[in-house]
Parts: C-alpha cells; structure tokens; sequence
C-alpha cells in the first residue's frame, strides 16, 4: 500500500468543501466568466463573485436579436467593497415576452484568504472523519468555527 487508496475521496471532499464555501461566501476562490440576468433596465447589485470587471452587457431588442449595450449606456460602482452597482441609463427598449431579455458578463473570483483555506480543511477533516449518511450518536452540525471564519468573507446583498 502507497498510502494513496484514498486520494480520490480527499479530491471530492475537497471539492464539496470549496463549493460550500464558495455557496456560503457568495465568492469564487479563482478566477471565472459568470453572467447575471436582469428582467429590465434597473439599477442591480452584481453581489456574487466578487465581480472584478464587466465585460459585456447584452441584451434582447424589440426584433428579438441579441444585441451589445454600448459601454457609454452604463457605468457601475463598487459598494460595500466587495459588491458591485451597475446603473443604466438613455436605454433601448427590450424584447416583450422574454423573461431575462439582460444578460450582463462579468469576470469573478479572488484569491482564497487564510480564513477560507482553513474552513476548507476543517470541512474536509471534518467529513472524512464523519463519511456515513447517518450517524447512530448524537447528530451534529457542522463545525462552528467553520461558520465563524466563514461569516467575515460573506459578501450580502443589501441592495436589492
């Protein structure tokens, strides 16, 4: 035996563990494309990412042709140092029966800080140790000082 029978398993975990810290966090810990959705010109808080650049806003017309809003029709924000505010303004109109005629792209994600990369290790030792679907002792939930070095890093959004 190598030691390494269960590497596949620590993988995973360590996988979950980033995605439950990332879901918690509202943070990607890379750098990534995501794209937030608006049914209707209106000022939005791109909240989850955190978002470090917006690099297209596109849209629906009334033809049902996708289209690039010009940079020149929006400007933006950072709010709460970690969030991000986009503002619209001498917009065209937009498709009638499209529920999501806005589709703004954005470049996310941060280097993960001592906190979460800590987090992600105790998730990880703490479900290694605790692999059965059900536990016939006392239920427990997961580690608080996982929560307690989670909760500075939440980005929430206030503003909607």
């Amino acid at each position: 035996m190598d030691g390494s029978d269960e590497d596949d398993t620590i993988t995973a975990l360590m996988d979950s563990a980033v995605a439950h810290c990332t879901d918690y966090t509202g943070k990607h810990f890379s750098e990534e494309t995501a794209f937030f959705y608006l049914e209707r010109w209106r000022p939005a808080t791109l909240a989850f990412g955190p978002v470090r650049t917006i690099d297209s806003v596109k849209y629906f017309d009334t033809s049902g042709v996708e289209q690039t809003l010009s940079t020149s029709k929006y400007y933006h924000d950072r709010i709460s140092g970690r969030a991000m505010r986009i503002y619209f303004h001498d917009v065209p109109d937009l498709e009638d029966y499209n529920s999501t005629p806005i589709k703004i792209e954005c470049s996310v994600g941060e280097t993960a800080s001592p906190n979460i990369k800590h987090a992600v290790r105790m998730l990880v030792a703490h479900w290694y140790e605790n692999r059965r679907a059900v536990i016939t002792t006392t239920p427990q939930e997961m580690p608080l000082g996982v929560r307690a070095l989670l909760n500075p890093e939440r980005i929430i959004d206030l503003g909607q």
